[in-house]
């Protein structure tokens, strides 16, 4: 069986806080939904916990509850939200008016995960006036103890999802090394619909840092949309973490 390499740990907030004396969370309604998507070509298996920080609160360390294990094949994608957390774990109800703590994910291959987190306000009677904020944010990855610390090159969309960054007749690509080691030189290679491509090289990475690439759009790409394919360590130069989130196909609407 594969070893679980990878590893998620995601902030998680469920329930009403009604109390104007509990300083641990202002006045509110909390929702939490962690996504978690399989980018590789190959399945991934993946075990989940949820550790509690509240209760029981008060600088004690709460329990550690397993969520279970899931196998995601190529691009397919789930979630683990309050409700999920509620009938597995608390068939009869939270613990407390509301739960803290994090959704621990292990992982044979690098995942997205990304948590969803949103407010309500309450009124005087702890009843919803609406919804006050929402804010998305990305997971940070890190490889287990006794495995190498490796670079992870990745091509990063925009805050919409999309690739399509187009700047004075030039795609803009954005590389990222999500890894835990350095990735050093590589090459970034993109393919234009209509038989355009190009390359450029791409700079050492330390972990977490980006870059942004600029291609120039070959003319007659858009017909009347323009597609591509980009792939980053196009050449194999960077033993990475993960081999198998490199690429990423994208459209720009003519």
């Amino acid at each position: 069986m594969a070893t679980l390499i990878f590893e998620y740990a995601a902030k998680f907030i469920c329930g009403f806080q009604k109390d104007p004396q509990d300083l641990r969370l202002t006045l509110g309604l909390y929702g939490t939904e962690v996504n978690i998507h399989n980018p590789n070509e190959e399945v991934v298996r993946l075990t989940k916990k949820l550790a509690l920080t509240f209760p029981p609160g008060d600088q004690k360390p709460g329990k550690i509850l397993r969520l279970g294990e899931d196998l995601l094949r190529p691009d397919q994608a789930l979630a683990v939200d309050c409700n999920h957390v509620k009938d597995k774990l608390f068939p009869n109800g939270l613990p407390a008016s509301y739960i803290t703590g994090f959704v621990v994910i292990e992982s044979t291959g690098s995942l997205d995960v990304t948590a969803v987190y949103t407010t309500a306000a309450l009124d005087e009677q702890g009843q919803v006036t609406g919804q006050r904020g929402i804010d998305v944010e990305q997971i940070q990855e890190r490889q287990k103890r006794g495995q190498p610390e490796l670079p992870d090159l990745i091509p990063v969309p925009d805050a919409t999802g999309s690739f399509c960054r187009v700047e004075a007749g030039a795609l803009i690509v954005t590389v990222r090394n999500q890894g835990l080691g350095t990735a050093g030189p590589s090459i970034t290679h993109v393919d234009f619909s209509g038989g355009g491509a190009g390359s450029m090289p791409t700079p050492s990475l330390a972990p977490g840092q980006s870059v942004d690439l600029s291609f120039p759009i070959p003319p007659g790409c858009f017909s009347p949309d323009c597609g591509f394919k980009i792939t980053v360590d196009a050449n194999g130069d960077v033993v990475e973490a993960n081999e198998a989130n490199n690429t990423a196909n994208g459209i720009c609407i003519g």
